[in-house]
């Protein structure tokens, strides 16, 4: 059936009349007269009162010839039994008989029936027992069959049309037009997964009523066929040939089972039945998928599009495609939600089947589930919120809790794939499939209650998980053996009506009541997408002086009355400004302030900071000025003094280099350093950029990284090796890299190359950075740091390669433990050949030459930077200096045997680098590698994840680099006096909110501490509570304080608002703010 036809048939549904029938051999005994049943076919119409019934029976005799059979006297008598009553033989009349023989098949007998039964309830099944006898009432065949009598029109009408109403509302719903604002109860998220539950929920309507096909025949004509599948618009009742190309189901042989073939494509969906699979059938359901896909994110863009009106179209097409990007994973995530369970039911249909399934479809099913398996994993690593299918509520977490909604998600999704794969692969074996499906349903239960809470049990979907349950439990009834007709007939009703309470209760009411609201309401209702709203928020912020002095800072500007922060701060430094209350503070008094508690420097100009004050006088007072020779000046009003304490002078985070020591050696430094820099997505299947560089540089990284291939045109290119990327040229990176590379630090820049050139390429990119970088390249060791190695101070404006040494055939510098392969066939380097590999060794410069290596121009360039990978301790050589490399994992394993790498009191320096299968580029915890020594710590600086903000907050203020201290244990005390918070109207903050601050050590569990929980009023809240953190640690240099606000929903799950990270060592002293826009 073609796709075109599909509409035609669709209007066509309530004039077709039909019967469903499965039915059994049922004769005892059999003898040369007996006739057996091959076909069983019915057609009915509706009388007054009666439904008349005409039913086609093909059968043959037992070793001979059907056509010499005397059929002249054979009468048809019929058994009924009714729901819970029994019917006396009823007689049917044979008004055509005739015989007929074919090659394939030989003689066979055909008889055509009339009859009529008496009409029963509404839905109801007959099982008969249809016998043929001649005139001495001997039995020559016994057919035993289900009957389902077609549902009227107008039922029909209703079962297919109520759901896809539903479906509609539900989506008008989630796409109605609204003004945004923070005070609607219900989430636009909320509402898109409405829509996608209602059609999840319709695909488990016909699914679980596929299931019951064998047995009461019942559920066919409304949840199989009438409109109960998955809005795929199915065709007809009963087509007059049978698609079933086998005889034997174990209880029954399908004939007139409703099966469409090929329906709209989506045969599956169509019908679950054994109806054997087509080449056109797969091929329709791709264009249908296909269709539908593009539909979606076409209408996503314009949606966007309209969204955002005011693009300016000249700022060039790099800023339209990461919209673009957003969407196309939006769609997929989409997709995928609505239409993994039945895709992939229907790509393992009988897959355990060979006779039906066969070669060439097993292989399209194959292809199509790893289509399915990739297409998610991609979405959910590049959004792990992917699941509004299931996870509807507002992604608001910490790093924890975004970590355990990520893996609910895979959970999840891998239950809806698992789920598909029962329903279509076990067809045949119904007990286990009812088993699976309901394991699969309460494993859904239980992890959602373990991720979310027990308040998953009082919310929509978990009264949807736990009422899909409850009717897969009452399909027990089906299985053979269970129950009687009249059992499997009360079970149906009850399993219908709980379908249809579903929709109504669970979807309908609450739809129209949104609908509505939304369209009647003189104000209509903003949903506050908070998700949105994040994107964003992604800065530092903290609140902590050194010297374990007590910090006392407002949270964030205000936009409340300022006379409130005023109160506070005055209340708690009465020493200074008295208990009482002042309408001008004196500029003795005011120096006091800026020295004693906000821990001003004595260089700093405290007039000149407060020169734009209102009120206050233009006299420029230094503060190393005595306070007799400051009265001269005049005082300022206490609102200027709160003007200062909000402004941007005053953030809580400084940002600027006050303790820099850049005259160690080089090796003792912590070095800001990015993986595969040319990346500004993900690591496989994507572009190398020019941006990546420059976005790296002008964050502060002092060390990049350069994977070079050989290019078609003789010159080499730089991209991620086998991995789907596409490539710029070496050149242009160098240029850019000479552009950009002192731009925020003119401290010492490192190239990590890894090169994949031949001999003529390797050359050419020596050369190409000797030309470009002129007298910043260091191409000889400098004469005064011939024993140690030269200083970053000694180094500033200079750039510096990491290369890799030819291969060493020395067995003590290979490491059996390293999983990072090295091809034996690459003699100029060690290069990685896995994908997403990002660093290796680079030969030693000033090293006695080996036989058999030779040594070119580019490695005779890494002066500093002979790469290795890292070897045991025991063959770690502590007369040269070398930067080795290894990867996350292998650190991790490393540390856990070894306790330490074995580098003390050697030069040399360590690069760690993420693992392969960080495709999505995320970024692993820095803090342990610090904590070991590490100096370069390799992380996608695309990737603005919590990681990421740690190692941003390590490096802030440093130019790049952050000396390493000895460890010294020290206890460590965080005073906190948190004010207030100003500036969350929008950011989701419907219910009371609270502060969260969190400790961050390398070598002790984190410690928490939280503020309680207050009403926001306005666009602030004032929380005037004291906070106090008191840890022991060996390693005070490497502490950082993460805060973040949060809300209390209506189910008391904590929302995040806003987080923040910052080191310890550059949190000021004394009352300051953070806005949302601080770096």
């Amino acid at each position: 059936m073609k796709l075109s036809r599909v509409m035609l048939y669709t209007f066509l549904t309530a004039g077709c009349r039909g019967a469903y029938v499965q039915f059994q051999d049922c004769s005892e005994a059999r003898d040369s007269s007996s006739l057996i049943p091959e076909s069983f076919r019915a057609s009915v119409e509706r009388g007054k009162g009666t439904f008349d019934w005409k039913f086609d029976l093909i059968a043959g005799l037992a070793n001979r010839n059907s056509c010499e059979a005397d059929i002249s006297s054979v009468i048809p008598r019929f058994s009924i039994v009714d729901y819970g009553s029994d019917t006396p033989y009823i007689y049917g009349h044979i008004v055509n008989n005739s015989c007929f023989t074919t090659q394939r098949i030989g003689s066979r007998s055909k008889f055509t029936i009339v009859t009529s039964f008496n009409q029963s309830t509404l839905l109801d099944t007959y099982q008969t027992i249809l016998e043929l006898t001649n005139s001495d009432n001997t039995t020559l065949s016994c057919v035993r069959a289900v009957l389902t009598p077609a549902v009227p029109g107008p039922v029909r009408l209703l079962g297919l049309w109520f759901p896809i109403v539903v479906f509609a509302l539900a989506c008008v719903t989630a796409c109605w037009p609204v003004r945004r604002s923070n005070r609607s109860n219900t989430t636009k998220n909320s509402l898109v997964a409405r829509a996608i539950d209602v059609l999840a929920y319709i695909q488990f309507i016909f699914f679980s009523g596929a299931m019951s096909l064998q047995y009461p025949g019942f559920f066919q004509p409304l949840v199989g066929l009438s409109g109960w599948s998955t809005l795929m618009l199915p065709a007809g009742i009963v087509e007059s040939r049978s698609p079933y190309a086998r005889a034997g189901v174990k209880d029954g042989i399908y004939e007139h089972n409703g099966t469409v073939t090929g329906a709209p494509g989506l045969e599956l969906l169509t019908q679950m039945t054994g109806s054997a699979v087509k080449p056109q059938s797969w091929m329709n359901t791709f264009v249908l998928s296909l269709l539908v896909f593009v539909s979606l994110y076409i209408f996503s863009c314009i949606i966007h599009r309209l969204e955002n009106a005011h693009f300016n179209p000249r700022s060039g097409s790099s800023n339209m495609e990461s919209p673009f990007k957003t969407q196309y994973w939006a769609v997929v995530r989409l997709f995928l939600s609505c239409f993994m369970l039945p895709l992939s039911a229907w790509a393992t249909y009988q897959f355990i089947d060979g006779t039906i399934f066969g070669y060439q479809n097993s292989m399209m099913a194959i292809l199509v589930l790893s289509l399915l398996l990739a297409g998610f994993y991609w979405s959910w690593s590049q959004d792990p919120e992917m699941a509004s299918l299931v996870m509807n509520s507002p992604t608001h977490a910490t790093r924890e809790e975004k970590k355990a909604r990520k893996y609910c998600t895979l959970i999840v999704f891998f239950l809806m794939l698992l789920r598909g794969c029962i329903l279509g692969g076990l067809q045949t074996y119904n007990s286990v499939q009812v088993g699976l499906l309901l394991g699969c349903e309460a494993m859904h239960l239980i992890s959602m209650t373990y991720w979310i809470g027990f308040s998953h049990f009082v919310s929509f979907p978990g009264i949807l998980s736990m009422a899909r349950i409850a009717l897969s439990s009452i399909h027990i009834g089906f299985l053979p053996g269970v129950t009687g007709h009249s059992g499997k007939i009360l079970v149906a009703y009850i399993i219908l009506c709980g379908h249809v309470i579903v929709l109504v209760c669970i979807f309908l009411i609450p739809t129209i009541f949104d609908l509505s609201k939304f369209a009647f309401g003189k104000q209509p209702s903003v949903i506050s997408d908070i998700e949105n709203d994040m994107q964003g928020i992604a800065a530092d912020s903290s609140m902590f002086g050194e010297n374990n002095e007590l910090v006392k800072l407002p949270w964030s500007q205000t936009s409340g009355s300022p006379k409130t922060l005023l109160d506070m701060v005055l209340s708690r430094e009465t020493k200074i400004f008295g208990d009482k209350t002042i309408s001008r503070i004196q500029p003795e008094v005011l120096s006091l302030f800026m020295r004693n508690v906000q821990g001003e420097d004595e260089h700093t100009n405290v007039c000149e900071m407060s020169r734009d004050f209102g009120g206050s006088s233009n006299t420029l007072v230094g503060s190393t000025q005595s306070d007799i020779e400051i009265k001269s000046a005049a005082d300022i009003s206490p609102d200027a003094l709160t003007s200062y304490l909000v402004s941007k002078e005053n953030l809580a985070i400084r940002d600027t280099p006050t303790y820099l020591h850049l005259d160690h050696p080089i090796n003792e430094y912590f070095i800001s350093t990015s993986h595969n820099t040319y990346l500004i997505g993900r690591q496989v299947a994507t572009r190398s950029k020019l941006e990546g560089y420059i976005e790296a540089l002008s964050q502060g990284c002092r060390s990049v990284e350069i994977d070079c291939w050989d290019g078609r045109n003789g010159q080499p290119v730089v991209k991620h090796g086998y991995s789907l990327t596409k490539s710029v040229s070496f050149r242009s990176v160098i240029n850019t890299i000479k552009e950009h590379a002192f731009a925020s630090s003119d401290l010492p820049l490192w190239l990590s190359l890894e090169v994949h050139c031949c001999s003529s390429q390797r050359d050419i990119m020596a050369q190409v950075m000797i030309e470009v970088f002129g007298s910043s390249l260091i191409t000889e060791p400098l004469p005064e740091c011939m024993e140690i190695l030269p200083s970053p101070n000694q180094l500033r404006g200079k750039i510096l390669i990491k290369a890799k040494m030819p291969q060493d055939t020395n067995p003590k510098d290979s490491d059996k433990e390293d999983h990072d392969i090295v091809e034996p066939d690459q003699t100029h380097n060690e290069a990685e050949s896995k994908p997403g590999r990002t660093d290796g060794s680079a030969p030693i410069v000033q090293q006695p030459q080996r036989k058999g290596l030779q040594e070119d121009l580019l490695q005779r360039l890494a002066i500093y930077g002979a790469g290795k990978r890292l070897p045991h301790p025991g063959a770690i050589d502590s007369h040269r200096n070398f930067i080795y490399s290894i990867s996350e994992t292998n650190l991790r394993r490393r540390i856990s045997k070894e306790q330490s790498l074995g580098l003390v009191g050697t030069q040399h320096m360590v690069r760690v680098y993420p693992d392969p299968n960080r495709v999505d580029s995320s970024n692993f915890d820095p803090l342990g590698c610090w904590q070991h020594g590490v100096q370069m710590v390799a992380l996608n600086y695309q990737t603005h994840d919590f990681n990421m903000r740690l190692n941003d907050a390590m490096f802030t203020g440093s130019l790049g680099y952050v000396l390493n201290v000895q460890p010294e244990p020290k206890q460590i005390r965080i005073g906190v006096d948190v004010l207030m918070a100003g500036g969350i109207h929008g950011l989701g903050a419907d219910g009371p909110v609270y502060v969260e601050l969190e400790l961050l050590l390398p070598d002790m569990p984190s410690q928490r501490v939280r503020t309680t929980a207050v009403s926001a009023h306005g666009t602030g809240a004032v929380f005037d509570q004291n906070l106090d953190i008191s840890m022991g640690t060996k390693y005070p240099h490497l502490a950082f304080l993460h805060w973040s606000l949060k809300s209390l929903s209506s189910n008391s799950r904590s929302l995040l608002i806003q987080s923040g990270i910052a080191k310890v060592r550059n949190l000021k002293k004394g009352y300051h703010h953070r806005t949302r826009n601080e770096p």
